[in-house]
């Protein structure tokens, strides 16, 4: 068996390739690339590292060849469009390329009254998937743990928690434990073709949220939320993301961004970091 990672130098992608090393031997695992000069590293280890670019559907046609394994990974481009022309040329690209197994990498925000502005293209993603002659399996992911330790020391001068959430709670998972169940879900052939939802043991309040992040600080944090468009004004940048940002939060909201499942458990035999835990960790470290 060989596998194939998209966007391998992303954020996400670098923790998946770091994850497959140590179950693949590097003559088993092809990286497909933008810009193959910043897989340098894993090139010299012996992997296979190919340019493809999602724009262009023929450098994916000849990166996807001779795979059992494709692990796709939406870029971050937005709008919605720009993303869904990205994946029709990558699902045209897999289909000519003959690959095995298409395990699609994406968000939970895929519920039909999802209000998340790159919420229709992970319903595409889906739907085009069925529509197409490809053998695959999706992930959705809750929400990315990672940002938040980075984020708190502007917390804890602004002694509050700002997201538009209300009421509403939020399931966290750190892109290492997303990466370590794709990793074995990729070895598994047995569970392909399923829906696998990864997320963290529980999904907090704001409230919570904001205790946590007071003890790991030592730092007063209350939760005293912005409202969605004094937060999208705060973060826009890059220039309009700052309403797709806070459209996250309006959906966390309705409770859209509160799933729980033990498929972290299931695809690894092991549970996700918890976030005290992580937060903690990180923050040290900055």
């Amino acid at each position: 068996m060989n596998i194939n990672i998209t966007a391998a130098t992303g954020q996400l992608g670098t923790k998946i390739t770091e994850e497959a090393l140590k179950e693949f031997t590097p003559d088993q695992i092809v990286l497909s690339v933008r810009s193959p000069e910043k897989a340098s590293q894993y090139a010299d280890q012996g992997v296979d590292v190919r340019k493809a670019d999602y724009t262009d559907y023929h450098s994916m046609v000849e990166a996807f060849k001779d795979t059992d394994v494709l692990l796709y990974i939406p870029s971050i481009s937005f709008p919605n469009t720009v993303r869904i022309e990205e994946f029709e040329n990558a699902i045209q690209a897999a289909e000519d390329a003959k690959v095995k197994q298409f395990i699609f990498v994406g968000f939970m925000a895929d519920q039909e009254n999802n209000p998340f502005k790159m919420s229709p293209f992970f319903g595409y993603a889906a739907r085009r998937l069925a529509s197409s002659d490809l053998d695959y399996t999706l992930v959705r992911n809750a929400m990315y743990l990672d940002p938040l330790p980075p984020y708190l020391p502007e917390l804890v001068e602004r002694k509050r928690l700002l997201y538009p959430v209300g009421d509403g709670r939020i399931s966290f998972i750190s892109r290492k434990d997303i990466a370590k169940a794709v990793i074995q879900l990729a070895m598994k052939p047995d569970l392909y073709g399923g829906r696998f939802t990864l997320t963290g043991r529980k999904a907090y309040s704001m409230i919570g949220l904001a205790d946590i992040l007071s003890e790991v600080s030592s730092s007063p944090i209350t939760y005293d939320p912005m409202s969605a468009e004094e937060f999208a004004k705060t973060y826009d940048e890059p220039v309009g993301f700052g309403k797709v940002l806070a459209s996250l939060y309006v959906a966390a909201e309705m409770n859209l961004m509160d799933e729980i499942t033990d498929d972290v458990h299931l695809l690894t035999g092991e549970y996700p970091e918890d976030i005290k835990s992580f937060i903690t960790d990180h923050y040290k470290k900055l």
